[in-house]
């Protein structure tokens, strides 16, 4: 597989976890994970949409031949 589709599957899933934690989907922030047990359920997804924009970053990085995943 080339780095540039790598790296739009990446930003793809980061664009969804991003979605998925600002509508609150149940696949993406189910209350019974453990960081909703842990933080509660407004910081469970915000650390879910931190998470999705590292991917979505890390995989425009690849697109564009900054590499960060090495290879």
């Amino acid at each position: 597989m080339s780095d540039t589709t790598v790296g739009l599957i990446m930003a793809v899933i980061g664009v969804l976890v991003m979605v998925g934690a600002a509508l609150n989907w149940r696949i993406v922030t189910h209350p019974g994970k453990l960081l909703n047990m842990i933080f509660g359920d407004r910081i469970a997804r915000i650390i879910a949409f931190l998470a999705g924009l590292y991917i979505f970053v890390l995989g425009i990085g690849q697109i564009i031949g900054m590499n960060w995943l090495g290879g």
